[in-house]
């Protein structure tokens, strides 16, 4: 097999048309039709479901495609290397949102400041975007805060983090004596079906949450779903609801007195941020110093 055929194979992919396929690469149809077939008779299995007109990937196709992929990608890789050997390896790095609104962008002007010749693309999304973005190989390396669930990305520990409850200064508990409100100390029972703000689907802090909270046996309402840590700040210190949110990004609303923070006995919110790549990605000499850097960095922190 050839990178022609891989590159004919994913074209016929993103389009799910032999014919736009042709197009975009400026082949006759009957070409492309031939790859895909010598495609499947090399691999002795069908690669795609013929439906009427439609193009369906079989799982066999989703899984040469992930091979295609990197394949290609470590080609487009060697290419940009040999033409530009002297210079800096660019890289794109994303972050989660927690991570995103915490220590993503100290931690890039860090890097940069040490590697001045470096050229970064960064990106911000949540657990799930970002694991199919490394599967995608549209990211060189991510920093996560859930859990990732392909077996093709390797992750590595890379810094401690803890959600704490949050609650407006006047939250009024039920069931509760103002001495324990006072000492931060709230029986399981107090937040019982109240109501909480939740980060969206996908998101790491949101799973950790809904984990632990099921785990204690703690129901709750959900008072609204935010795609950022931000808002629901300004939600809770408007006395809308409560949150489980990362230290980190709650601290300055603790400092001011916006915010006050509580603890349930025997419950918590512990995890590790990770930084997770591709198994297959070739790690560049910037890549390797990146690595480096962020395992150095937690020491810092």
């Amino acid at each position: 097999m050839t990178l022609r055929h891989f590159r004919i194979f994913q074209a016929v992919c993103q389009h799910t048309s032999m014919t736009a396929a042709a197009r975009e690469l400026h082949i006759s149809q009957p070409s492309i039709s031939q790859a895909i077939r010598e495609l499947e008779t090399h691999y002795g299995t069908a690669l795609f479901d013929r439906i009427g007109r439609q193009l369906h990937l079989t799982a066999a196709g989703e899984s040469l495609l992930g091979y295609a992929t990197h394949i290609l990608a470590l080609d487009h890789q060697a290419n940009e290397a040999m033409r530009g050997f002297a210079a800096a390896s660019p890289i794109a790095i994303g972050a989660t949102l927690s991570i995103g609104e915490s220590v993503f962008v100290p931690l890039l002007a860090a890097f940069r400041a040490a590697q001045p010749g470096c050229s970064i693309f960064s990106r911000i999304g949540n657990t799930h975007e970002l694991e199919q973005r490394l599967l995608a190989d549209d990211l060189d390396i991510a920093l996560i805060e859930g859990d990732v669930t392909s077996p093709q990305l390797i992750t590595q520990p890379f810094l401690r983090d803890e959600l704490i409850f949050l609650a407006p200064p006047d939250w009024q508990f039920s069931d509760i004596n103002d001495h324990h409100a006072q000492n931060g100390v709230v029986p399981s029972e107090a937040i019982a079906n109240a109501p909480f703000f939740l980060r969206e689907e996908g998101s790491g802090t949101r799973a950790l949450f809904e984990a632990v909270m099921h785990a204690a046996g703690i129901p709750f309402a959900t008072a609204g779903v935010y795609n950022n840590s931000a808002s629901i700040l300004q939600a809770v210190a408007a006395g809308l609801g409560l949150a489980a949110l990362s230290q980190r990004i709650a601290a300055p609303y603790l400092t001011n007195g916006q915010l006050r923070t509580f603890t349930v006995p025997g419950v918590q919110f512990q995890r590790t941020f990770r930084i997770v790549y591709h198994q297959n990605k070739y790690l560049t000499p910037t890549l390797q110093a990146f690595l480096t850097f962020c395992h150095n960095w937690q020491q810092k922190v």
